[in-house]
């Protein structure tokens, strides 16, 4: 209904809220670059669970951290992970250097005697030619055959020519293509004058009237033709009381060539048209569709069908050249691993009979370390059926978890590329990747993009870790990955190089790295942690081995973002919120010491601890800088929260026209958005106005300002400190003996 106020009506307008509503963006979402066993190459990848994230990279491995550091994200409250592998690459700019391959297997037919070439058409028939059409096809590789449908139409013309003098009620009668006889009446409204009716109005009335023919008027006779073309057309039988008035009587006619009807050919007549014009080959049915066969067997026999046809398009007939085979085994699927890694060294493939029973098919089976761990039952060659085996295995999200498979077009029917039963053992030339790999093949280029860079697309991260190369220059990219490249909306989560003692790490962020009071969009957190042992085979006969903490870090923050509204507020660090689970001890036990804390935390290293009846925790909640606006680690994030969602929440001002109301409106938004954190707990203050200001007002925005396009606001924060020392100050109880001096006058 139109809400013009024309008519007298009820108009019901809905009206945008007065303060635009701005949404919170997330903040756990963690990007992670590191080695794994396996899983697609310089891709971003996000998972929500750790299971699912090994079904995609794999299990431990003794090369990398990331399997213990993404386990430990998720075991501590971690949700989100963009995860991207990396590897060695030659040039870092480009993705095709990658140093790591997927180990592979080709497996073969059965062989056994010679086989005919042949071609299968895509199209079922029956088969809409055009009169002329041809399949020119090419024996062994000689001159080309040409088999040519023909047909004509059947066609009659009226010995009489006009004007006729027909009578109201005439009829002229007659059978179309063998069909029942039908009747066309001619009656006086359809005639400028009936007794001297034209050869165009007789036509008018057979066509409206007649069904399966065309009729025209020529030289002033009428003339009739079937619509069928081919012998299956025909026009006879013709007789009623305006049969000699225009000139057909004893008329009938048939139509020629050597198909039945052009519009509806059959194999059966391609065949027969095909087989008398090309020697050497068979025409059958396979399904409805055309089958194309040398009649002899043999890799030197073959049957082609040339590009100059114009029938091959309708059948869906291909003009590949179709040879026999000898009989010997042929190369037929190539198993190749899902992705990169000689983890595919322990892989093996076992081709079996179908359980359909079904001769072109196959069961294949896919064995890890000689333990099946996929089966998948019924597979062909055939490239048009469901079950085809690039279809199945290939398949991004039902498909295999560890091969790809390829199929190699061998030549035959599906049953004779069939792959031979058998157990094939090891894909091989699986390559890891890792020879040479060095800090650049993590920090990465945007020119790939490879490393760091891949993590460009995702638009919500948050957190940021590569726990496989904790070095100065991985460090030093990571910070300036969050700062500038992310324009301040990440955080990163450094971890110390293994190894290191109390004065080794404050060496090595003093100087080896010069991270102290780089930035305030990282922290470092020390020593590595010990978990428990999750593979003796990998890792040797030893209760626990040393990792990265990043992992684990990042899941406490992520813990303590969810844990209540305004948790991104909250130090994730201390005995309450910065529990970190799924560790069993430190690779150095001195952290334990106050005094080896001492001499750390001044350097803004923050410290893995315990104590004795506490838990294993975080005991630190400084960023990398002190000399910054937010120096801690919950005031850098809750900053960058409230940033990044008054950056998306306020998109509406974007080309909106710069006036007074608009700045309200943006005030408004600002300010309501700040209320919701404030309640939160993201403040100091007791009040809002203690706790932030919005000044969206003319003084920043003088003509000058707006004439540029631009609209200011600036916005202050009151931004809590964190509690890094409880001083309990103690002395001797002397209220009493103060009392009684008191009483005494002294």
């Amino acid at each position: 209904m139109s809400k013009e106020l024309l008519a007298s009506k009820i108009v019901i307008v809905e009206e945008e809220a007065r303060v635009p509503q701005i949404q919170g963006v997330p903040t756990n979402v963690l990007g992670m670059v590191g080695i794994t066993e396996r899983g697609p190459v310089g891709e971003r990848v996000r998972t929500t669970s750790f299971n699912e994230w090994v079904d995609t990279f794999g299990g431990a491995i003794a090369d990398g951290d990331a399997y213990h550091a993404v386990q430990g994200f998720y075991l501590n409250g971690g949700q989100v992970l963009d995860f991207v592998r990396t590897v060695h690459y030659t040039d870092i700019n480009d993705p095709a250097t990658k140093t790591s391959a997927a180990g592979e297997e080709t497996i073969q037919t059965a062989g056994g005697a010679p086989t005919q070439g042949t071609m299968l058409g895509t199209v079922v028939g029956p088969f809409d030619l055009t009169p002329g059409d041809t399949l020119v096809v090419s024996v062994d590789g000689g001159a080309p055959s040409t088999a040519t449908f023909n047909a004509t139409q059947a066609s009659v013309t009226g010995a009489a020519t006009q004007p006729f003098a027909l009578t109201d009620g005439w009829t002229l009668t007659f059978e179309v293509d063998n069909g029942p006889v039908q009747t066309a009446v001619f009656n006086t409204a359809e005639f400028v004058n009936i007794a001297a009716a034209t050869a165009a109005e007789v036509a008018a009335v057979i066509n409206a009237e007649i069904v399966g023919v065309q009729a025209t008027a020529v030289a002033g006779a009428v003339v009739i033709k079937s619509d069928t073309y081919g012998t299956d057309s025909d026009l006879d039988t013709f007789g009623g009381t305006a049969l000699a008035a225009l000139g057909f009587t004893g008329l009938s006619s048939a139509g020629t060539g050597n198909v039945g009807d052009i519009n509806a050919v059959s194999v059966a007549e391609v065949e027969t048209v095909v087989e008398a014009a090309v020697a050497g080959v068979s025409v059958t049915s396979d399904g409805g569709a055309v089958r194309i066969t040398r009649t002899t067997a043999g890799a030197s026999y073959s049957v082609q069908v040339q590009a100059a046809s114009t029938a091959d398009d309708e059948m869906g007939l291909d003009n590949a050249t179709h040879s026999g085979t000898s009989g010997a085994a042929q190369d037929t699927l190539t198993v190749a691993g899902k992705s990169d890694g000689t983890y595919t060294d322990d892989l093996s493939v076992v081709i079996s009979a179908a359980t359909s029973g079904v001769a072109s098919e196959f069961n294949l089976k896919v064995l890890d370390a000689g333990v099946v761990v996929e089966v998948w039952p019924n597979l062909t060659m055939d490239t048009t059926a469901e079950r085809y085996v690039e279809t199945v295995l290939n398949n991004a999200d039902t498909g295999s978890l560890y091969i790809a498979g390829t199929d190699e077009s061998a030549i035959g029917t599906p049953t004779e590329r069939r792959p031979a039963n058998g157990t094939y053992s090891s894909l091989v030339g699986g390559d890891d990747g890792l020879v040479g790999i060095v800090d650049n093949d993590f920090i990465g280029s945007q020119a790939g993009p490879t490393g760091l860079r891949v993590l460009d697309t995702s638009l919500d991260l948050a957190l940021l870790a590569v726990p496989d190369q904790p070095t100065s220059a991985v460090h030093n990219a990571m910070i300036a990955y969050c700062e500038d490249t992310r324009d301040g909306q990440c955080f990163a989560v450094l971890d110390p190089p293994p190894g290191l003692g109390r004065d080794d790490i404050v060496t090595y962020v003093e100087t080896t790295a010069s991270l102290l009071n780089l930035s305030e969009f990282g922290a470092i957190y020390w020593p590595q942690v010990k978990v428990v042992n999750p593979s003796a085979p990998v890792f040797g006969d030893v209760d626990s081995i040393t990792v990265p903490p990043s992992g684990h870090i990042a899941g406490v923050f992520a813990r303590v973002d969810g844990s209540r509204p305004g948790g991104v507020y909250q130090p994730p660090a201390g005995v309450e919120r910065g529990v970190i689970r799924g560790i069993v001890g430190f690779e150095n036990d001195e952290v334990k010491q106050e005094s080896c804390r001492d001499i750390i935390y001044p350097k803004r290293i923050n410290p893995l601890t315990t104590g004795p009846g506490l838990p294993l925790f975080i005991d630190g909640t400084r960023t990398l800088r002190g000399n910054s606006n937010f120096p801690s680690v919950a005031e850098r994030r809750g900053v960058i929260y409230i940033e990044q969602s008054l950056k998306g929440g306020l998109q509406f001002a974007r080309h909106a026209n710069n006036t007074p109301e608009l700045r309200r409106r943006v005030d408004r938004a600002i300010t309501a958005f700040l209320l919701l954190q404030f309640r939160a707990g993201a403040f100091r203050g007791e009040t809002p106005a203690t706790s932030f200001f919005v000044d969206v007002g003319d003084g920043i925005n003088p003509p000058s300002e707006q004439f540029a396009n631009k609209l200011n606001a600036r916005i202050g924060l009151a931004t809590n400190k964190p509690t890094d020392f409880v001083i309990l100050r103690f002395s001797q109880d002397t209220r009493e003996l103060e009392t009684e001096l008191q009483a005494a006058g002294a």
